[in-house]
């Protein structure tokens, strides 16, 4: 905060991966003191009602004998300045694109296109020695660019290109075109070349969120408590992004622990996005397909096929049980069905012990935390929609330990046809009693 813009000018040039800066403090409007630069790619930017000067930084040929970088005015209307951006990100990518080939399918796009012939040299045309995984609907290699870097290729399977596989591939480069968080896997590039749909991600070393927690001893003892904090912080601020951060309302629908990928640095990377929607909040969507994944769709999606934002959420609720406790939830609901029976016990530190992973009762701050995330994720997966908080609620009360949260009401729990288990020990009128009316969201 204490750097002068001249400062932060210089600070750029010294960078080359610097891609824009701009003042920090601009109380006073236009240029201030303080420094923000912006590298790799220009994310987090908002609207300033009073105007502030953001310098970008492009090839020096666009100005001809220009030195200086230009300054681009951020002021009403806001569409205008978006278009000024995008226009420009887009004349970057073009200079500075690494993979040899690469050349935009549609100027309109984000995300360009790659040649089939270019995808075969970076993975020794689709070797086995290059498989790191496989689904029902698609198979991945791990591909080397010239450069070095290390890339995922998701290539659909031949029996996959069915005319819902192909939609679902369009829709996943149409969403992931538009979204850019660090909670969020990176849609490089993508191949639609004859009867070839592939895509291209950034590779994430440490595979899956679903191989760490319910894997072998050594897999769950990687993942300590305050590392499974740290990733459900992370994976709670990518579905809250998708839930309006990113401008629009995306709905995922098919969140669980195989669809979150980790990085070098352990950081949880929110991935396929075939059955994602975009939709208006409150307004019902066109027909689809029900997408269920057993265990972590809503009981409403499951039963009606009304799909809202509060599906993702408990789907959340289900993964962060998971994540602390080390069960699944499974077709019979049977993990949330425990944690909410050890919650009405008072004994919800109990769900910890299953996870392989010591209690930290050295540390009663993190024990206390840990208690307090499971209450969180109770709420989440609620019976009723409107009962479940909405993403942005769950974030606040995750960064916040003082902030007071309600006991959650009844737990969703329903069997993989939709029908509450004959067992279950659920009272909606007892739970009724013992919740407040206070609203989070």
């Amino acid at each position: 905060m204490g750097v002068e813009l001249e400062d932060c000018r210089q600070r750029c040039y010294a960078d080359c991966s610097c891609l824009a800066y701009a003042a920090a403090d601009i109380r006073g409007g236009g240029d201030g003191t303080g420094c923000v630069i912006w590298k790799d790619v220009i994310l987090d930017l908002r609207f300033v009602a009073r105007g502030q000067n953001l310098y970008l930084r492009l090839s020096k040929s666009e100005f001809d004998d220009q030195k200086r970088f230009p300054t681009v005015p951020v002021l009403a209307p806001v569409a205008s300045a978006v278009t000024i951006l995008l226009v420009v990100f887009l004349i970057w990518r073009r200079r500075n694109r690494r993979i040899i080939g690469v050349i935009p399918q549609n100027p309109a796009m984000a995300v360009p296109s790659v040649s089939l012939a270019i995808i075969k040299g970076v993975t020794k045309n689709f070797s086995e020695s290059n498989m790191i995984g496989q689904g029902g609907f698609s198979v991945v290699y791990k591909g080397q660019l010239p450069e070095g870097r290390t890339i995922a290729v998701k290539r659909l399977k031949q029996s996959a290109l069915t005319t819902k596989g192909k939609k679902d591939f369009a829709r996943e480069v149409e969403v992931m075109a538009g979204l850019r968080h660090s909670s969020l896997v990176r849609l490089l590039a993508y191949c639609n070349e004859g009867k070839e749909r592939i895509l291209i991600y950034e590779y994430m070393k440490n595979t899956s969120l679903n191989v760490h927690i319910f894997g072998n001893a050594n897999l769950r003892a990687s993942l300590n408590w305050r590392r499974r904090l740290a990733l459900i912080h992370g994976i709670a601020h990518g579905v809250a992004y998708l839930h309006g951060g990113s401008g629009d309302n995306v709905i995922h629908r098919d969140l669980k622990p195989g669809n979150i990928l980790l990085d070098d640095d352990w950081r949880p990377k929110i991935a396929d996005f075939g059955t994602a929607k975009l939709f208006a909040v409150d307004q019902p969507g066109p027909e689809q397909t029900i997408v269920v994944s057993p265990g972590y769709a809503a009981p409403e999606y499951v039963r009606q096929g009304r799909m809202t934002l509060k599906c993702d959420v408990h789907s959340f609720g289900v993964i962060l049980l998971e994540t602390l406790s080390g069960q699944r939830n499974g077709d019979t609901q049977s993990l949330i069905s425990h944690a909410w029976g050890l919650w009405e016990q008072n004994m919800i530190v109990e769900l910890l012990n299953t996870a392989m992973v010591p209690l930290p009762e050295s540390e009663p701050e993190l024990l206390s935390e840990l208690k307090r995330c499971i209450q969180i994720g109770l709420l989440c997966v609620q019976e009723t929609p409107c009962d479940r908080p909405a993403m942005s609620a769950v974030v606040a009360m995750l960064a916040s330990p003082t902030l007071q949260i309600d006991p959650p009401r009844t737990a969703a729990v329903i069997d993989s046809e939709g029908a509450v288990p004959s067992n279950s020990s659920h009272g909606l009128e007892t739970n009724l009693l013992r919740a407040t009316t206070t609203d989070l969201t």
